[in-house]
Formats: C-alpha cells, structure tokens, sequence
C-alpha cells in the first residue's frame, strides 16, 4: 500500500511539473508590452507630438536617446500592415488573412510575424502611459466609447457640455493621487530634456555620435512640450490638458477642412467678379451704340451662344440693333 501511495505520488508530481512547464512556457511567449496600450500611447504622439517636431525638421532632428523616436516604436511597422476591411473585421496584408477582430490579428502578428519587427524598434510605448495620459487622451477622443469606463481619471462628458460638471470635477480631484502625477511629471521632464537636448547634453552625446542638430530649436521644443504637457501634470490640471492642446493647432481633419473651405471660398468670389465685370461691360456697350462695331472676340462667341438654342428659348429673342 506505501508502495502504491508513493508511486501516486511521484505521478502526481510529474504531472504538476508539466503543467507549471507548459503555463511558464506561454507565459514566457506572451509578449510583455501591451499593443492595445501601445496603440493609444501612439495616438498622443501622432495629434500632439509628432506634428510639432515635424514643422522643424529642417532644422532639428529628434535624437536616439529619445523614446519616442518613430524608429524606436516596437510595433509601428506591423501596425502599418493591418488594415480595418469591415466594422469589426481586420486584416494582416503580410498573409492577408481576415480575422474577426484586433485582438485576433494582434495575435497573428505575435504568433506569425515577431519576425517583422525591426532590429532597432526596442521601445515599448506601453510602459510611458503614465506620462502620456493614455487613457484621459482616449477619452477625450472617444467620449462614447464604452471602455472609456474603466479608464482611471478619464474625464466624463455629457450631451449638455464637457466635463459633467463641478461635482464630476470635484470627485475627480479626490480621487486623484498628486504623489503618483508628480512622479509622472518629474519622469516628463526627463524625457523631454532627453528628446530636446541643451547644448552641453548635446555636445556630451556628440562625443558619442548622437548629436542633435539645431539646439535653438530644441530648447524652444523643449520649453514648449514642458509647459503644455509637463507643467500640466496636476491634479487641477491634467482633466482639461488636451482641450487646452487642441487650440494650438488644427488637427488633420481641422487642416483639410479649412483647406477644402478656403479653395471654394476662392472660386466663388472669383465667379462673383467674373460674372459682375462682365455685366458692368455689357451695360457699358449697350449704352454707347457707337462702340457696338467694337464688341469682338471672346464676348462675340459668348452673344452666339446665347442667341442659340435652347438658351433663347430661355432667354428670349434677342432684337437686332444697327451698327453705326
């Protein structure tokens, strides 16, 4: 019976063994950085950063020792082959595989195309959430998303206005922690001086090959980002941080609708002076029928045309007058 006991035993324990082996070895094959947070950690970085360095690329390059380095994005590449083909329906454009939703395809690239990551893409845009209001940003740009819920110190909105009023504002300050947002702004600051390098941090990494070019426009970059990103780190603040940012500059959509607005506003007004220069001309030759003889060239083939049909029809018929 001892014998049978201890062979159940080690039974037991071989079995335990190999599932502890096979939970460790899918854990270990779980990648550690989180697309979706990645994806929302980009989304802040393409409306307000990205588009503020790139109006000085000319005379300023974003250095290597700064995270947020396009190159440096871990999952950038393969996010640029996937593309949405229905409402809930993704595709991977390296297979061209159709799968029921992100997640599905999220797992695809981890299963199938780890390969495809670049070898210098070594940042994990997850892990500066704290920093970047990743969650506050989803919010504000998805106020009806139902996952916004569970978002922490994502301000609430309301049909009426946002923001949900003095009270919301008021339970969100109590629930917020200064401590932990002062350790996020102090790690901003770091980050932007590591993005915008001074002189003397830029001539340090020069000795190294990584330089920046154009400290001017660094150090302007750098205040910039400190003031309007940084300095809003509080728990005062940082609710309303991103409406604040949304006045210094247009959106994509806000730049081609403007864009689109301006092109029509153009051709109107030149239709308008088109249309009353020609009618102050007419006017002109119809009052003077000494200067009837001189009415020649584009405005002779403009009168056939209006005394052809059907305009004439529309128009009426025109009486001859004598020329002089």
């Amino acid at each position: 019976m001892t014998r049978v006991a201890a062979m159940c035993v080690i039974a037991l324990a071989a079995f335990a063994s190999c599932i502890a082996g096979v939970v460790g070895d899918s854990h270990a094959s779980a990648p550690a950085c989180s697309r979706e947070r990645s994806r929302r950690a980009r989304a802040v970085l393409d409306d307000y950063f990205y588009p503020v360095v790139d109006r000085h690329a000319g005379s300023f390059e974003v250095p290597p020792a700064c995270p947020f380095q396009r190159s440096k994005d871990m999952y950038l590449e393969q996010e640029k082959h996937k593309e949405r083909v229905r409402r809930t329906q993704w595709k991977s454009l390296y297979s061209e595989k159709v799968f029921r939703t992100e997640w599905h395809v999220d797992k695809h690239m981890d299963n199938r195309h780890a390969d495809k990551i670049p070898p210098g893409a070594d940042v994990c845009l997850a892990d500066y959430c704290a920093v970047l209001r990743c969650d506050e940003h989803h919010a504000h740009r998805n106020p009806d998303d139902p996952s916004r819920s569970g978002s922490r110190g994502a301000p609430s909105r309301s049909k009426g206005g946002g923001g949900g009023g003095a009270g919301a504002r008021r339970a969100r300050r109590e629930r917020c922690d200064e401590s932990k947002l002062a350790g996020a702004r102090h790690f901003c600051e770091t980050l932007m001086h590591a993005c915008f390098p001074s002189d003397d941090d830029a001539e340090s990494d020069g000795d190294r090959g990584g330089g920046a070019r154009g400290h001017g426009a660094a150090g302007r970059l750098r205040a910039y980002f400190t003031r309007h990103h940084c300095d809003q780190l509080t728990c005062d603040a940082v609710a309303g941080m991103f409406q604040i940012m949304d006045g210094h500059h247009l959106n994509r959509e806000g730049r081609r609708g403007a864009f689109v607005f301006v092109v029509v506003f153009c051709v109107v007004l030149a239709a308008y002076y088109v249309v009353a220069w020609r009618h102050a001309v007419g006017g002109r030759a119809r009052g003077d029928l000494r200067r009837a003889t001189a009415r020649k060239g584009a405005w002779v083939n403009v009168d056939r045309i209006t005394r052809s049909w059907p305009l004439c029809v529309v128009l009426g018929k025109r009486r001859k007058r004598k020329a002089y």
